[in-house]
């Protein structure tokens, strides 16, 4: 972990955002509330989803919680990153010889300035202000002060229910999710800032760890994570449909938490990326939320709302999609679709290349 001090006004600032979260809860208790009143549940709402959302949102809409949270959530997500970007902007001048430093060492990191950045991805997911590059330090922006500071510090309620979680300690459970402790080259698309390849590195020590992102900035904080711990993984700027590895160069292919973030059609082509890369006998591994019917109708309706309202543009194909028969139409065998125990969360994807 980095080491820095937020001055006072940016971390006042961080602190009020990260009270966002457990303000909504008692919110959330009266919508159901008034749900039950309405006699709206799993035997009469909809199953079309658009239909349910009518069915739901006509009796909330003119109830002050659902306009309070959504007032709530509209504010964070309009704010959140230009908030954290004033924050940075504080001690970005104490961080310089710190990014200077972290640059160099055993983890590497090759960017690709001709690689054609997909239009997907230029949507600012989560309402990220510019997106994942809009900032020349995005990566310390979204990796360390977003999601370390903010999100990390706030409890985190597993997709399908159950209790809090904490996001660090889910990566290397998930990790452990892999049914081998030998692999010899263990390959994670969309890594980021590094968070579940810092865990990947502490669950397969012996292996060789190399891993891709679109994003230039995000790469950036993950080198830095990689070279403060020590390791030394291989990173470089690619799109995970088109890694550019060798055929059957890797035996574990995974990522944690990006399919939600993905087009469906990108999730097909990434997923025979991961077959054709894989040696055989290989296997792949993807965590990520709950899918829609892993939950009860007003859940999955909740959370297919904020996805629409919250810069989620992608959240609902991934998780209506027939994951199981794509998996198996690619080639996989002993093919997994299920939650995590003891939390269902997050949601596994398995599969293995003969």
């Amino acid at each position: 972990m980095m080491d820095y001090t937020l001055r006072q006004h940016g971390r006042a600032t961080l602190d009020f955002l990260t009270a966002f979260g457990p303000s909504v809860g008692p919110l959330m208790k009266k919508q159901q509330a008034s749900l039950d009143v309405a006699g709206l549940n799993d035997d009469t709402l909809a199953e079309d989803l658009d239909e349910r959302a009518k069915q739901i949102e006509g009796i909330l809409e003119n109830l002050s919680a659902f306009r309070s949270a959504n007032l709530l959530g509209e504010w964070h997500a309009e704010h959140h990153a230009r908030l954290a970007e004033g924050a940075f902007s504080e001690i970005k001048d104490a961080l310089a010889p710190q990014f200077e430093e972290l640059s160099k060492g055993s983890t590497t990191l090759t960017p690709n300035p001709d690689l054609d950045i997909p239009q997907y991805w230029r949507y600012p997911i989560h309402r990220t202000t510019g997106g994942w590059d809009g900032h020349r330090h995005m990566g310390f922006i979204h990796g360390e002060l977003v999601h370390r500071y903010i999100v990390g510090k706030a409890a985190k309620p597993p997709a399908a229910g159950g209790a809090p979680t904490d996001i660090y300690t889910d990566r290397r459970t998930f990790a452990e999710q892999a049914p081998r402790r030998d692999y010899n080259h263990v390959f994670e698309i969309g890594c980021s800032s590094g968070p579940y390849t810092l865990k990947l590195s502490e669950v397969f020590p012996d292996a060789k760890i190399s891993a891709c992102d679109i994003s230039i900035a995000q790469l950036e904080q993950a080198q830095r994570n990689g070279n403060i711990a020590g390791h030394s993984w291989t990173l470089f700027q690619a799109d995970g449909r088109d890694t550019g590895l060798d055929d059957e160069s890797c035996d574990l292919f995974t990522s944690y938490i990006i399919l939600h973030e993905l087009p469906v059609d990108v999730i097909e082509a990434t997923l025979r990326e991961g077959f054709r890369t894989l040696a055989s006998g290989g296997d792949f591994l993807f965590g990520d939320v709950a899918p829609y019917s892993a939950l009860d109708k007003t859940a999955a309706w909740r959370t297919d709302y904020m996805a629409r309202f919250g810069g989620e543009p992608y959240w609902r194909g991934s998780s209506t999609m027939d994951m199981i028969g794509l998996m198996e139409d690619v080639g996989f065998i002993d093919v997994r679709y299920e939650g995590m125990a003891p939390n269902n969360y997050p949601w596994v994807t398995y599969g293995r290349k003969p």
